[in-house]
């Protein structure tokens, strides 16, 4: 491929139209003849029209490509976005959901398959938790309010890709794990195992 501007895309230089259009000015400027200071550059420069339109397609191209593990965390943050104003009590909310949980379960399907099924105890294991009562001393008892914040790390850090939240999510994971076992939280201690383990991977925004 001889397209400078596809080469950029391809490298990840050029993430959106806008990135493509700065690229193409950049370009421009260094091959007009009057920048150049002689002809040489002529013949790319009266190319330039016809590689940025060929760039711009294959730019649309490559953005129409699903990415069903960033849409997954992209769910998940949605349905975090849902529950969070109403702590935990998302009755008002229930109806968009559901339609989100249904949607997250979809993008693990096309992504990893053998996963959906125990997404699914998870997430019913997650819910039980968030619906108990805090109780003792500065509600430490309160297993969601310590599976919550390292929940929303994991997310945070797939639609980041910055590292410090990948290190909170591991923040107390030894204490919070075995909290998660203590309360028969299998599937849920599992799946958010298998989500730490993936993430040493990479975010997937990166992807």
């Amino acid at each position: 491929m001889n397209n400078l501007l596809v080469q950029l895309i391809q490298k990840g230089k050029v993430r959106n139209l806008q990135d493509l259009k700065s690229a193409y000015h950049r370009v421009i400027m260094k091959t007009h003849p009057d920048a150049a200071g002689s002809d040489r550059y002529l013949e790319s420069y009266l190319g330039l029209a016809s590689s940025f339109q060929e760039a711009r397609a294959y730019l649309a191209k490559s953005q129409s490509v699903k990415h069903p593990r960033l849409s997954f965390f992209q769910q998940l943050h949605l349905i975090e976005s849902l529950e969070m104003p109403y702590a935990f009590h998302p009755a008002e909310n229930m109806e968009k959901l559901l339609h989100a949980k249904e949607a997250a379960g979809s993008e693990l399907l096309e992504w990893k398959k053998e996963w959906a099924l125990l997404y699914k105890d998870a997430d019913r294991e997650y819910v039980r938790i968030k619906t108990e009562k805090p109780f003792g001393p500065y509600l430490k008892h309160a297993l969601a309010l310590n599976v919550r914040p390292l929940m929303h790390d994991l997310i945070a850090f797939h639609l980041t890709g910055r590292d410090l939240y990948a290190k909170q999510a591991r923040q107390n994971l030894p204490g919070i794990m075995h909290q998660l076992s203590e309360n028969h939280c299998v599937a849920l201690r599992e799946f958010l195992s298998l989500l730490l383990e993936d993430a040493k991977k990479g975010a997937a925004v990166l992807d």
